[in-house]
């Protein structure tokens, strides 16, 4: 159902999504860098080399928390930590917990809890509101105020709390959507199997009521000829016994074709012909004209009990003899099996009709029997040739023989 280099809506939604996260994450790693690295050393009296490196960890986790969430809620809590620790504020400024190392702080929390778990983010959260509230209370710096200190504090866990909690939200939103989306494709897949099986179900119908009928009446009035027709010549009795067993086998191969268009995934239990059952095929060909078979392929060879390449040999010996019947009637065909190092070579030539030009089966582009040879040849990973050869025609299909096979 899905073409090659195809991409679906949700993983290309995904990818999109990926992409603006990762646009995001990156913008604000570089707007928490500069802040902190100027207004550490500008307002905290953090030495310049020291407040670049913080601010490199702290915005650091922001980008760090898309690949290695666990490790960035780390970093990021021990950044909060020792800016808090090593910062000497002047007056007026927010302490223990400046804007800049809060707004990246809360960020990277809300990444780690997307790409995460909540819990990771929690641990994150209580660990940093309770370190900077022991900062806070034990290393108290005179320039800021007891209640200075208290309200940033609280500002900082409400600020961090509240972008954790959105992130939750967000986090088991985007969980759910998934579920949906999940759930969506299987009631599709499973409309579309339905949709497939009252398909196959009318085909089935379709054809028991219109072939089968016509190919059950050909058999009874091909047995039933020579008591119907009185004089009857020898070679015609022949002929018709012959159309008659023709008509047998095919409403027998219609039976079971219409089994499983009816029966979805239920397994054939009848057997399906293979290499034994070549050359009865040539045979009964010749018996209508001039059929040779040259097989070299060993009694013993593995590749004969293989039913899946044998049952595409048979079809496509099956169908090549029947386009020489149809198409260059009393033409002299030979088939041929060649077993190479790695698949199997089949070909079918036939010259030129008896009083007619050379014919030729549908164009392989249109002929639904010839489409038929190339795709069952094309399913095993082999190929199928049929064109003009001299006077007549040649079909030439490789069939891949499985490594487990393999002489």
């Amino acid at each position: 159902m899905s073409a090659t280099g195809a991409v679906s809506g949700p993983a290309l939604r995904l990818d999109r999504s990926l992409a603006l996260l990762w646009g995001a994450a990156c913008t604000a790693a570089v707007v928490v860098l500069v802040l902190t690295a100027s207004l550490g050393s500008a307002l905290y009296g953090i030495p310049v080399v020291v407040s670049l490196l913080l601010g490199l960890i702290l915005a650091g986790s922001l980008v760090l928390a898309l690949v290695l969430p666990l490790v960035a809620a780390a970093t990021s809590t021990a950044s909060v930590l020792v800016l808090a620790i090593v910062g000497s504020p002047e007056t007026g400024s927010p302490w223990p917990v400046s804007v800049p190392t809060m707004v990246g702080f809360a960020l990277t929390l809300a990444l780690v809890v997307l790409r995460s778990n909540w819990r990771a983010g929690f641990i994150a959260w209580v660990v940093a509101v309770a370190g900077a509230s022991v900062v806070g209370i034990l290393g108290h710096r005179p320039p800021v105020s007891a209640e200075a200190a208290t309200a940033d504090l609280i500002v900082f866990a409400a600020v961090s709390g509240v972008v954790l909690g959105a992130a939750v939200l967000v986090g088991r939103w985007e969980a759910v959507r998934r579920q949906l989306v999940r759930e969506q494709q299987v009631s599709a897949s499973e409309h579309a199997r339905r949709e497939v099986a009252e398909e196959r179900t009318r085909i089935a119908r379709e054809l028991h009521d219109v072939v089968a009928h016509g190919m059950s009446a050909i058999q009874v009035q091909a047995s039933s000829a020579r008591y119907r027709i009185p004089d009857l010549p020898e070679d015609a009795v022949r002929e018709f016994d012959e159309l008659a067993a023709t008509a047998r086998q095919s409403m027998g191969e219609m039976r079971r074709l219409l089994g499983v268009l009816r029966h979805d995934g239920a397994a054939d239990t009848a057997p399906q012909p293979g290499f034994a059952d070549i050359p009865a095929l040539v045979a009964d060909a010749a018996r209508r004209g001039d059929a040779t078979l040259e097989a070299d392929l060993p009694a013993d060879d593995p590749v004969r009990s293989d039913p899946v390449v044998g049952l595409a040999a048979y079809r496509i010996v099956q169908e090549s003899l029947s386009n020489v019947a149809r198409h260059a009637t009393g033409a002299a065909c030979t088939v041929a099996l060649r077993r190479g190092e790695d698949a199997v070579r089949i070909e079918v030539r036939n010259g030129k009709a008896p009083g007619r030009p050379a014919s030729a089966p549908a164009p392989i582009g249109g002929g639904h029997g010839l489409r038929g040879m190339r795709e069952r040849a094309e399913l095993l990973g082999g190929s199928l040739r049929a064109e003009p050869d001299g006077d007549g025609f040649s079909v030439v299909a490789l069939l891949p023989v499985a490594a487990g096979v393999s002489g």
